[in-house]
């Protein structure tokens, strides 16, 4: 919609609530002897910062009509803005006009309702600016009051310094604002009111906290980490907000910070489990950032074979590489095979078994089962670690009694629940990477 078409509206509405206000005008008489210097300071001539051209007779009567105004006859300027409006119901500068009588009688809302979506997009239009700055200043909303004041400082000495004394209020508002939005999830309200809030306090905390919000409400990892380092770096983060960051940092920042983040947090807070729990988490993320290339690609594998499945196991966990020598198992079918080296420590400390002893075939281009996979891991605190109650007996259940493997891996919470245990399915990379990243915590 243009803005006469706008206007127009908005000037049709006005008139028409006050022929259905009349009662109550006659009881306030429109005639002021003289006007409240907190009004006549605001009024300036309509025509003060327009830029459009309009008829000589308008501008003429516009003029007298202010004058009038300026003298307290609210009333015959309020019918000489009418009468205009009739005549044309887009002259913005009789719509100001009208605004100003209803700032002088102290009808504050009417003179808001009036200009609010005409000015809109003339942010510069000083008589119009100022005078519903003030009428919105007066109904209570600092928020409106400021930005018009604000658009219009360099123009007018009143403006400049009404700005400057509202501003910490409506910074105060605006702020508040964006946060109610944020939790009602009206995301492109707060977002547009953020960027408001942005160009009125530049580096403000609050303004940058509430950046950090919306960031994360919409899942944007990279504007949460900016603003989380920027509160930082001010000085004004919560436990909560450097948690974060040290997984922010994990996830999508470096993750060496992130590590270092957990260490400091985990010493400043001895007691706190998630922290120690970030912490552990952020050792295993840190060593698969150093695995071979070739080891970090099944990562995603939606199924693993045998040869893959004891490859992660021996990077991830380091107590495969280093653990107590075994007896050696011989089996044949690895000599060529490129995991061969991590698929003997395996075998070598009873973590795995040839699929046939019989005729030493580890069959390692087979797919890796659930059941076989949970079993393995299960073994670990007995083979490596120092034991956990939770796994039973000491070797661990045997991998073909399947209720076993899985009521112990319910129990050790190396799954969620029992149905995830499906044991003759194949195991795939992300499943076998967090089943491995929750045995850690059994044997560290």
């Amino acid at each position: 919609m243009s803005s006469a078409r706008r206007l127009a509206a908005a000037v049709v509405a006005a008139l028409g609530g006050a022929a259905c206000m009349t009662t109550a005008i006659v009881e306030a008489p429109l005639r002021v002897t003289e006007l409240d210097s907190g009004i006549r300071s605001f009024l300036r001539e309509p025509l003060f910062g327009y830029e459009g051209n309009i008829p000589e007779q308008s501008r003429y009567e516009l003029t007298g009509a202010s004058a009038a105004l300026a003298r307290g006859e609210v009333e015959v300027a309020r019918g000489s803005a009418e009468t205009l409006l009739g005549i044309d119901p887009t002259l913005l500068p009789a719509a100001v006009l009208l605004a100003q009588t209803h700032l002088a009688a102290g009808q504050n809302e009417r003179a808001v309702e009036l200009l609010a979506t005409p000015l809109a997009d003339r942010p510069a239009y000083t008589a119009g600016q100022l005078v519903y700055a003030r009428a919105a200043e007066r109904t209570g909303d600092a928020v409106a009051a400021y930005g018009s004041y604000r658009g219009i400082a360099a123009l007018d000495d009143v403006a400049a310094e009404r700005a400057a004394a509202l501003k910490d209020e409506a910074v105060r508002e605006l702020s508040r604002r964006i946060a109610e939005a944020l939790d009602a999830g009206g995301l492109s309200d707060a977002a547009a009111a953020l960027e408001r809030l942005r160009e009125w306090a530049p580096g403000d905390t609050a303004a940058v906290d509430l950046g950090r919000r919306l960031a994360r409400a919409r899942g944007d990892t990279g504007a949460e980490l900016a603003a989380i380092r920027e509160l930082v770096a001010a000085g004004s983060a919560p436990l909560e907000v450097l948690h974060r960051q040290a997984a922010l940092e994990l996830e999508a920042g470096d993750a060496r910070r992130g590590l270092e983040l957990y260490e400091q947090l985990a010493l400043r807070h001895p007691g706190n489990s998630e922290i120690a729990e970030g912490l552990t988490a952020a050792r295993f993320t840190w060593r698969t950032r150093l695995l071979p290339e070739s080891v970090r690609e099944l990562f995603e594998a939606s199924s693993l074979l045998r040869g893959d499945f004891a490859a992660l196991t021996a990077w991830l966990v380091p107590g495969v590489r280093t653990g107590p020598a075994g007896s050696t198992v011989i089996v044949s079918d690895i000599l060529e095979h490129p995991h061969r080296r991590e698929i003997a420590w395996l075998l070598n400390l009873g973590l795995m078994e040839p699929m046939d002893a019989a005729v030493r075939r580890f069959a390692p281009d087979n797919y890796m089962r659930r059941g076989p996979a949970l079993a393995t891991l299960l073994r670990m605190p007995g083979r490596i670690g120092g034991g956990a109650a939770c796994v039973g007996e000491a070797g661990g259940p045997a991998a073909d009694d399947v209720d076993a493997v899985c009521e112990a891996a319910l129990r050790c919470r190396l799954i969620p629940e029992p149905a995830e245990c499906r044991p003759e399915r194949a195991i795939s990379g992300p499943e076998a990477v967090e089943a491995l990243r929750r045995t850690l915590h059994l044997i560290q």
